[in-house]
């Protein structure tokens, strides 16, 4: 996709310089948005979507969807979408 971000970075970048000249803000937030799509939120809940905190909860607090695992053997907590335990190997979900 790096092709694809040199294009949204170069409208952007056209729309801030037209932004300053007299159009509105609006259109450089739909390019940001724009170039945002496609790219995945590492803050965001799998449920829902929205956007968690930082430090990352271990339930959503929009929906309640877990967005941590926890390991069997050790017991410690990862952000879900972790498949092994950097701890001791075991395979996580």
């Amino acid at each position: 996709m790096g092709i694809l971000d040199n294009v949204l970075g170069n409208v952007k970048s056209n729309l801030e310089y037209k932004t300053e000249t007299g159009l509105t803000s609006t259109i450089v937030k739909s390019a940001e948005n724009m170039a945002s799509k496609g790219k995945p939120n590492p803050n965001a809940c799998p449920k829902c979507k929205k956007a968690a905190p930082d430090p990352r909860p271990k339930f959503c607090p929009n929906c309640g969807a877990a967005l941590m695992v926890t390991c069997k053997k050790c017991n410690a907590s990862y952000p879900l979408g972790t498949a092994f335990c950097p701890e001791d190997g075991t395979k996580l979900g």
